[in-house]
């Protein structure tokens, strides 16, 4: 037993307390959120049961995912290509939609749901931080910039033709993010962005759905009539948010947040929980949720530096890139500046897959950090 006591001390010295604390405290300060989220609908019973069971299993896996040497991780670097690819396949075995969504990437297991892009982040960061420690030397090649991006493709078209385009976007931001960090030349970047704009009318007409269309349009017109269905959730969230004004209703007073009539915040305890904290808590409670975030974002950055390799500031980039993007995406959703896409607050919103995904993607971080010097696990301290 103290062999035990005094393992767990070598390791809360060698890990980043302040990163690992900084997301408990966001997914505890989620957890009360969420209950007031649910509390109205009389289903806070059952989601909170699974949220607490899914801080433990990614807290759980977050610890073993920063003891393994990503370097090791790395040179699993095959294997985690295929488990990405066939993960990413998998709703299509058994296709299952959640309601409110046209996606079909979701798995049911019977007693709950999984989003396999949600864990295929790890995968795509990986093997992306390994492809581009394999070239790094020869990135002003074009035929290397065009295999880095045909390797950001795969997991992207899928998910694609999945019709998960908030997901589509969070892989699209890891890999722009990982290409400009890798030094590569601004021209090929010039160039990607001239074939998105000429590709725009394909990608409006081809690519999106209906829905999609029409949430984009509402963001111009949200009076519009014929816009209303898809511009009342954006609606009413930034109603929710201005009416809490500086410190908000209270928990468990919020008008909306508390209205049995799920449609007068639909998916509050999901995309909108960023609208629950700003009308219960109001600013002061929005702040809080941004400065922990700030507190991760910056911690991770700071990582960057301090690897001992391009491979792990690669790696720390991605993790980076893929908080950042869910961040700004969901916050941009319910401040309605960007279309509802369906993308989870990390630590925040309800969602196992979510809750999971973001504790390991701490932990490989957390790897980068902890065996940044050889000596790790070996008994001697940093």
């Amino acid at each position: 037993m103290r062999n035990v006591f005094r393992a767990i001390g070598r390791y809360l010295r060698q890990t980043d307390l302040v990163l690992m604390f900084a997301a408990i405290l966001a997914s505890v300060y989620g957890l009360v959120l969420v209950l007031s989220a649910t509390n109205a609908t009389h289903t806070s019973s059952r989601t909170m049961v699974m949220q607490i069971l899914c801080i433990v299993i990614g807290i759980a896996g977050m610890v073993v995912i920063s003891r393994i040497d990503y370097h090791d991780m790395l040179n699993w670097w095959k294997v985690a290509a295929v488990a990405g690819v066939v993960a990413l396949l998998l709703p299509y075995v058994h296709p299952y939609t959640v309601s409110g969504s046209a996606d079909l990437s979701w798995i049911n297991l019977g007693f709950t749901t999984v989003q396999p892009a949600e864990f295929v982040k790890l995968c795509f960061i990986l093997t992306f931080a390994k492809h581009f420690d394999t070239v790094k030397d020869r990135l002003t090649s074009p035929l290397n910039v065009i295999l880095l991006v045909l390797h950001a493709m795969v997991p992207i078209g899928i998910i694609v033709v999945q019709q998960d385009m908030g997901m589509a976007f969070v892989f699209a931001g890891i890999f722009v993010f990982m290409l400009f960090a890798s030094g590569t030349q601004l021209r090929y970047f010039a160039l990607g962005a001239v074939c998105l704009l000429a590709g725009t009318p394909i990608i409006w007409s081809k690519v999106f759905g209906n829905t999609q269309r029409h949430r984009i349009l509402a963001l111009f017109d949200p009076e519009n009539s014929s816009l209303k269905d898809v511009s009342l959730q954006q609606l009413y969230g930034r109603s929710a948010i201005g009416s809490g004004e500086l410190w908000g209703y209270g928990l468990f007073h919020g008008p909306r947040t508390q209205s049995p009539i799920s449609g007068q915040l639909p998916e509050r305890q999901n995309d909108m929980i960023f609208a629950v904290a700003g009308e219960e808590l109001g600013f002061i409670g929005c702040i809080v949720i941004l400065l922990l975030f700030l507190v991760l974002l910056v911690r991770l950055l700071r990582y960057v530096r301090m690897s001992k390799d391009p491979a792990g500031s690669m790696i720390c980039i991605g993790v980076f890139s893929a908080f950042a993007m869910q961040i700004f995406i969901n916050v941009g959703m319910v401040l309605m500046v960007l279309p509802v896409i369906g993308i989870t607050l990390p630590f925040f919103s309800a969602g196992g897959s979510s809750m999971i995904a973001s504790y390991w993607l701490i932990g490989l971080a957390l790897s980068v950090y902890i065996h940044r010097k050889n000596e790790i696990f070996a008994g001697k301290e940093d």
